[in-house]
């Protein structure tokens, strides 16, 4: 591996722990909630995707099926979410939230704007623009290569 090469791994992946700390992404529950990062994430995808299967979430996220099936599991038994039988494959079953789990997100959406937005009140209005364009040229380059 050339030198340059180690360098850049070096510094994206200290970039990942230093934004990861900042967010508090390392704590065992996000947004002082009871929820994982992973939960969090699946909540989301669920509110977010129209026509939301397991299977498409286990792609979208790179998880394993059995670990999205229990996380899954427990979010039914909270009522979270609801399944809905397809009108065209009965085999397959659509994920929506439940009226308490578009409540859970909301709180957490609100709770995570709120942490960004502190975040942000500390930079002037420059700082603001040129630390979202960066973030949105890193999710574009990664996008192009990897068509995520």
């Amino acid at each position: 591996m050339h030198e340059k090469l180690r360098k850049e791994i070096r510094d994206i992946r200290q970039f990942n722990r230093y934004y990861t700390n900042i967010l508090g992404l390392l704590d065992r529950h996000i947004l002082d909630s009871s929820f994982s990062l992973s939960e969090v994430r699946i909540l989301y995808e669920i509110a977010n995707m129209e026509f939301c299967t397991a299977k498409l979430l286990s792609v979208k996220l790179f998880l394993d099926q059995g670990y999205l099936s229990r996380i899954l599991k427990s979010f039914q038994q909270q009522g979270l979410i609801k399944k809905q039988k397809s009108p065209e494959d009965g085999r397959v079953y659509y994920l929506k939230l439940s009226a308490a789990g578009r409540e859970r997100m909301y709180a957490l959406s609100v709770r995570s704007d709120a942490q960004i937005a502190e975040i942000l009140n500390t930079l002037s209005e420059t700082q603001r623009a040129e630390l979202a364009h960066c973030m949105k040229c890193i999710e574009q380059i990664l996008e192009e290569s990897h068509h995520v």
